[in-house]
């Protein structure tokens, strides 16, 4: 029996990963502060180095469990890989959020939309 060929949903499912996680971070990591990278916040979005993180550890295994490698999900964004996990938890919220909201909008830019999101929420409030 062969083994079926997962190369090519192992590269949608990593595109659509980092735009998820870049997304994420877009929202709460160069607004609140967390990334460092001055290329990030000059964009106002996140487009720092994906690095393999141990908060993905599970997905990872449970990826591989159903015969993948793995590495579609075992990177993150450089400001979350290596936070906290009490940072990671608010960030894998975010995450869930945004993973809800993709199935309604499927054209929606999602880095885009949270960048702009971000970007209006440091806007001054309109005074009458």
């Amino acid at each position: 029996m062969d083994n079926p060929d997962f190369s090519d949903y192992e590269k949608r499912r990593a595109e659509q990963h980092e735009e998820l996680c870049r997304a994420a971070s877009s929202l709460i990591c160069i607004s609140d502060g967390l990334c460092h990278l001055r290329s990030c916040r000059r964009l106002r979005m996140c487009g720092g180095p994906m690095l393999p993180s141990p908060h993905q550890a599970l997905a990872v295994r449970a990826q591989q469990e159903i015969g993948l490698s793995g590495k579609a999900c075992a990177e993150l964004p450089l400001c979350i890989a290596n936070q906290k996990p009490e940072v990671f938890k608010i960030y894998k919220k975010v995450m869930d959020r945004l993973r809800q909201i993709r199935p309604d909008n499927p054209e929606l830019n999602l880095v885009l939309a949270c960048a702009e999101d971000a970007a209006m929420r440091r806007l001054p409030k309109k005074r009458s």
